[in-house]
């Protein structure tokens, strides 16, 4: 009779050797290729801070104020070390958990009588749940930076934190003369019609232009980034084709065969010429993240995906960086715990064994937001803002 005991399956030392903080840190070393990449583009990490609280503060490019004139005698001003502060709040914290029950010991050992290889088994099993876990927190920096690119603000709801807590909104205070909203007829196209008909006054090349000019005015290098479907959708709007077709063939006698030389390059040359067009590169981003919410119909956690990057958007943004990763330095509560971290100890990996319950549980945490603090210097255009 199995009386619960660890020794009889301790997935960590079956697949690793022994059951100590320095054998898992190990392991996750060892894969660490085969995880997600984080992409937070533009977005450091700050130092660890202690506590929770943070400061938002806004923060210029490398122009340097001019020096004063003054009189023979009278005191120059001051430089100013610091930007205004833009917003304060709290630092929130991720979590998620692996576990392993009694019903998945067995199958494990159904497996194990099989294959007769505990070793590798174990292994695989321990590596698809450290990958997970370690991708779950990737994927949330991955969505934050998108978000808060795209959409000015990381605003946790149901769609996006289920099972957590919602109506919480952290804003990147962009300012609302950067936001602007394409309306009515000068939508590019219809929001949930299926066929994206277009608006009859919409203008992509006119709206992107005007970005770049207010761009140009604050004196430094940007680029737009797009969702990857967006992008594709702005590739086939009317105005667009034409307006790619008269740059590829400005000789063209009409708009159908100007549309006509558009719609046979490939899409790199379309997008290179639009580049040209609009006056700065695009960055076309394709990001999917996956919220995992418990289905009662089915009694089943289900995976939905969503894009990480906001759709029917295009923002504007400085190149380089805009904006800073805080995060909270970890507590290890249990000096005799197994631990383990990442991303230079932001994330803590924590391994424990519930004998009464049969299980074994790998839990992680990580408290980080991503914030910008270049807000003046950042644009967002949604092309199917409601009329």
């Amino acid at each position: 009779m199995w009386t619960g005991e660890k020794s009889f399956y301790d997935i960590l030392a079956m697949a690793a050797g022994s059951s100590d903080s320095y054998t898992l840190q190990a392991f996750i070393d060892t894969f660490k290729d085969q995880y997600n990449k984080l992409d937070t583009s533009g977005f450091t990490f700050a130092p660890m801070q202690p506590g929770f609280s943070f400061e938002q503060l806004e923060k210029e490019y490398s122009i340097n104020a001019m020096a004063t004139y003054v009189d023979l005698n009278s005191p120059g001003t001051p430089i100013s070390f610091e930007g205004e502060s833009l917003s304060k709040g709290k630092i929130p914290r991720m979590k998620k958990y692996a576990a392993f029950d009694e019903n998945q010991y067995r199958q494990q050992l159904i497996l194990n009588s099989i294959q007769q290889d505990f070793g590798v088994n174990a292994q695989r099993t321990l590596l698809g749940a450290v990958k997970k876990l370690i991708d779950a927190h990737t994927n949330s920096l991955t969505y934050q930076r998108h978000q808060m690119v795209s959409t000015g603000k990381l605003e946790l709801t149901e769609n996006n934190n289920a099972g957590g807590f919602k109506a919480t909104v952290f804003s990147a205070t962009i300012p609302d003369a950067n936001k602007v909203g394409k309306t009515g007829t000068a939508r590019w196209w219809y929001d949930n019609s299926g066929s994206y008909a277009e608006g009859s006054a919409a203008d992509p090349i006119a709206d992107l232009k005007a970005l770049a000019a207010a761009a140009e005015e604050k004196g430094s290098a940007f680029h737009f980034e797009v969702d990857k479907l967006t992008f594709k959708k702005t590739l086939a709007q009317t105005s667009v084709v034409k307006a790619i077709g008269y740059h590829m063939f400005p000789a063209a006698a009409s708009d159908t065969i100007a549309s006509n030389v558009a719609k046979n390059a490939g899409e790199e040359g379309r997008k290179a010429a639009l580049e040209a067009i609009i006056g700065f590169p695009i960055k076309v981003i394709d990001s999917l993240s996956r919220v995992d919410k418990y289905d009662k119909a089915k009694k089943a956690v289900v995976g939905t995906d969503v894009r990480s990057f906001a759709p029917d958007v295009w923002a504007l943004v400085p190149d380089g960086q805009i904006g800073e990763i805080l995060s909270v330095v970890p507590i290890k509560v249990d000096p005799q715990g197994i631990y383990a971290d990442y991303y230079g100890g932001r994330l803590l990996m924590s391994y424990e064994y519930k004998t009464m319950l049969k299980e074994q549980r790998i839990e992680t945490e990580m408290t980080a937001l991503v914030v910008p603090d270049k807000p003046k210097y950042m644009w967002i255009l949604k092309v199917t803002a409601n009329s």
